[in-house]
């Protein structure tokens, strides 16, 4: 069982990591039409068109990286469920628990991820709505 719950674990990670690639994508995107908006002077309403999506990103990008940051808690969880069940699970296993310990889920990504997203948000953002002279 210890076996499919490490399979299950490395595929939600495959999973995860083409998620955050298009969170990566959806930054350098929003970066880039606010960049082109302020090039070529876009009226109010499509900066609040940019603002939108960057935001939209964001809020993605929070759900993304939470929900890969609790990849580890559940397959924590899981093997320590197994354990309690009279199993044997690996060294690595046990290991595993120790460094990403079981527990409650969390409704926020790890503090780089925040910080991540938070620069990116500002980097697509602030340059739209500040005056250049």
């Amino acid at each position: 069982m210890e076996l499919e719950l490490w399979g299950l674990f490395q595929a939600a990670r495959g999973a995860n990591a083409t998620l955050i690639l298009a969170v990566v994508i959806g930054i350098w995107i929003a970066a880039r039409f606010a960049s082109v908006a302020m090039q070529n002077n876009v009226p109010l309403f499509g900066k609040i068109v940019i603002t939108v999506f960057a935001l939209a990103g964001f809020l993605f990008g929070w759900q993304v990286f939470t929900t890969a940051a609790n990849n580890f808690t559940i397959t924590s969880n899981a093997m320590l469920a197994l354990e309690e069940s009279g199993e044997a699970i690996s060294p690595i296993a046990k290991g595993f628990i120790e460094y990403f310990p079981a527990g409650e889920l969390s409704a926020s990504p790890p503090i780089i991820g925040i910080f991540y997203l938070v620069a990116g948000l500002l980097i697509a953002v602030v340059p739209l709505w500040l005056d250049r002279k």
